[in-house]
């Protein structure tokens, strides 16, 4: 079938923007009942019960997802290669346990929200493993890994359902802090006053690297995140953590401690 393509818009330029991954282990999902593709897009996932998508902390702009012609010729193979940041007890005992597994993956591109997927029983998975782990090529440390799919007429589809995932830790109205836990979405709250946060407790230095993501809620008094020592935003805007917005940070080390560094927000 033959039809106009007007000229796409920037978003579209899928090697100029940055991502944000989830993965879920393909024995999680029923394959049988994947959905058919309408219009290159998926609009749901038959995640078995009690099993969710997970977060992968990778650098948002190593992800870089490319699918190239398979052995036949209608065939395309996907790879996306996210950089872990950092090498810590949990990152190396999450790379090692999942050598060779197969996921289903989902990631959204920042600039406009838009996910994608890849991963089903049309090419079997994307297969988890590990090209390097130790000093990537900008100087500092982290693993660096490929995620690669088998071969597929449809390798990358447009996904517009929701990602299942653990419901987020609640944070308590007025909460000026709250603690980090291994969960990666913390949920603020309606407070009965302005708040702004100002700080995370309980980072370690095992936490460094992690990305986090801070859901907003408020309406009448939104939680507000001011730019800091600790909470470094870009080009320094406040994030007003209204209903159905959100935010993400990098765990990073300072000289005085331990800082946020945004990395998305909505």
């Amino acid at each position: 079938m033959l039809f106009d393509l007007p000229k796409q818009d920037k978003n579209s330029k899928l090697d100029t923007l940055k991502f944000r991954l989830w993965l879920i282990n393909i024995k999680n999902v029923d394959i049988d009942n994947f959905p058919k593709a309408v219009a290159a897009t998926i609009n749901a996932i038959p995640v078995l019960p009690g099993a969710y998508f997970k977060y992968l902390d990778a650098r948002t702009d190593t992800i870089n997802p490319n699918a190239v012609p398979g052995q036949a010729p209608l065939n395309g193979v996907l790879t996306l290669s996210p950089v872990i940041d950092g090498i810590s007890k949990q990152s190396l005992t999450w790379v090692y346990e999942n050598v060779g597994e197969d996921f289903v993956a989902i990631w959204e591109r920042c600039s406009d929200s838009q996910k994608f997927i890849a991963g089903n029983g049309c090419n079997g998975g994307m297969r988890f493993a590990y090209t390097s782990i130790g000093r990537q090529e900008d100087g500092t440390a982290g693993i660096a890994s490929t995620l690669t799919g088998g071969q597929c007429p449809e390798p990358i589809l447009f996904y517009d359902g929701p990602v299942p995932v653990e419901p987020p830790v609640p944070v308590a109205p007025d909460a000026t802090t709250f603690a980090l836990t291994p969960k990666p979405q913390y949920q603020l709250s309606e407070n009965t006053a302005d708040t702004v946060l100002t700080d995370i407790t309980n980072v370690t230095a095992d936490d460094i690297g992690r990305i986090i993501e801070i859901l907003g809620t408020g309406s009448a008094h939104p939680t507000t995140i001011a730019t800091s020592a600790k909470f470094i935003l870009n080009r320094g805007l406040d994030f007003i953590a209204s209903a159905g917005s959100r935010i993400s940070f990098q765990i990073t080390k300072t000289e005085t401690g331990f800082a946020f560094f945004e990395v998305y927000r909505a």
